[in-house]
């Protein structure tokens, strides 16, 4: 399932979609829905793009998102060592991004400077 939205609750039903059509339980479904809400809100937020492209394939028991998009270079899955902190200290934010590295078996990031296109993969 490979489409172009422009919001997230567009998404949030695609998810749903997805997880009927492949018969995939409530909680698999959670995670799937966690991961993607995460990035989307961010790459939204952040990137300054207004859509976006979202990949949901069935590899195995697992799931393989891919959201990709056009905006600045905006890699949502890693922080500087500089801006770590433990969980205490961390302020509202930055917490989902925690959770989304927690619930993922494989993360990757790409960044086309060409065509301004940033591409993330995560594998549940």
């Amino acid at each position: 399932m490979k489409l172009q939205l422009h919001s997230l609750p567009e998404a949030i039903e695609a998810i749903r979609q997805y997880c009927e059509q492949q018969h995939i339980p409530p909680d698999s479904c959670n995670r799937i829905h966690l991961v993607c809400e995460e990035l989307i809100v961010n790459l939204l937020s952040y990137s300054g793009s207004e859509n976006f492209n979202l990949s949901l394939k069935p590899i195995g028991t697992s799931t393989e998102i891919i959201i990709s998009y056009r905006g600045e270079k905006f890699n949502p899955v890693v922080t500087r060592k500089s801006e770590q902190k433990s969980l205490e200290e961390m302020q509202y934010g930055g917490l989902g991004l925690v959770l989304v590295n927690s619930l993922a078996s494989k993360i990757e990031y790409r960044y086309n400077q060409k065509q301004s296109e940033n591409v993330i993969k995560v594998i549940l």
